[in-house]
């Protein structure tokens, strides 16, 4: 197995296991606030879960045959393909399919999530209504293309030459596709940053909103980069080699990116629950120097100069979980569709 194969395996799990921890801080959050789950939530489970699926057949594919990924690239006409290299080429072909579908059902959740904060705007829904025209487009288009690369099918594991006689040029079409997702990328990007904009709110919050859709930025460059490190010039295969590392950045950091916007109610249960400990902590600790000085058992301590009391069953005193209308991450967002009973 080649280095970068190695660093591909290694990023896709470690990204996995963040995806799987993210989309799992998304529901708890929806919980907590009281918020109905909606199809943003569940298309991007959907993702998380089809989405493991490349990296366990990648990683099958890798002991099958270790010469694998040289044999699927390799430009030779008298080559002699294995039947292990066969069956790998035929593994590593159906990730490809399952790469569109994965890439273009999270950018779906994505959307949908914006047409769930921002619903409020018309216009905003029709850019949203477009964005999500254009996705399905492109997923149905390149799929298509990808399963009818070669005609009969067989010939894009017979060779590593996308014989022209059999097949079109994988380059070209890796590349073009390459470029359609990235300018769906970029088009998506803007959406709330266009919204944001608008928005009467104070600078640091404004800022803070948009730098949280700005991470997603980050799965705009991963995919420039796939395509730059991907494409042979003067090829008719792709270089898959070079450009599997980001290919697989490219795939699971989209999901990690479309759950931070849902992220706000759980880092502020987070927040709440270790700033309740801490008090709590520090109440104890002044309370027992105290007594230790004064040899008293009942005593006051205070803390900037307010009183540290006992909370009593029934007074009102304990932490309230947050609630789905305040806590939630933009003031745009239309509680009343989503709100539980």
């Amino acid at each position: 197995m080649s280095t970068s194969e190695d660093a591909s395996q290694v990023a896709g799990i470690l990204l996995i296991v963040l995806d799987i921890i993210t989309v799992a801080g998304r529901f708890y959050s929806r919980w907590i606030t009281k918020l109905c789950f909606g199809w943003d939530d569940w298309t991007i489970l959907i993702a998380l879960l089809i989405g493991i699926v490349p990296g366990a057949l990648t990683m099958w594919a890798s002991t099958i045959s270790a010469t694998g990924a040289a044999a699927a690239s390799n430009l030779d006409p008298n080559h002699v393909y294995t039947p292990e290299d066969v069956l790998y080429t035929k593994i590593t072909f159906s990730t490809t399919v399952l790469y569109f579908f994965i890439t273009s059902i999270t950018k779906i959740s994505i959307l949908l999530l914006f047409h769930r904060i921002f619903s409020i705007s018309d216009s905003m829904r029709k850019y949203i209504y477009i964005g999500l025209a254009a996705v399905v487009a492109f997923w149905l288009s390149a799929t298509i293309a990808d399963l009818l690369n070669c005609i009969p099918l067989e010939w894009t594991w017979n060779n590593g030459l996308a014989d022209p006689r059999y097949c079109i040029s994988y380059n070209m079409f890796w590349l073009g596709t390459g470029i359609a997702e990235s300018v769906i990328d970029l088009y998506i990007l803007s959406l709330p940053l266009a919204m944001v904009s608008t928005l009467h709110l104070e600078r640091n919050r404004k800022w803070g909103a948009a730098g949280i859709f700005l991470l997603g930025g980050f799965v705009l460059f991963s995919g420039v980069a796939k395509i730059i490190l991907s494409y042979l010039p003067n090829s008719r295969e792709p270089d898959f080699g070079k450009g599997s590392l980001w290919t697989t950045v490219h795939l699971y950091t989209g999901i990690l990116c479309a759950n931070l916007p849902t992220g706000r109610p759980l880092l502020n249960r987070v927040a709440q629950l270790t700033s309740a400990s801490r008090t709590r902590l520090l109440s104890l600790s002044r309370a027992k120097r105290w007594y230790s000085l004064s040899g008293s058992q009942e005593t006051r301590g205070t803390n900037n100069g307010a009183t540290i009391s006992k909370s009593k069953p029934g007074d009102g005193s304990q932490d309230s979980a947050p609630s789905g209308r305040d806590q939630y991450e933009l003031p745009l967002y239309s509680v009343n569709s989503y709100e539980c009973p």
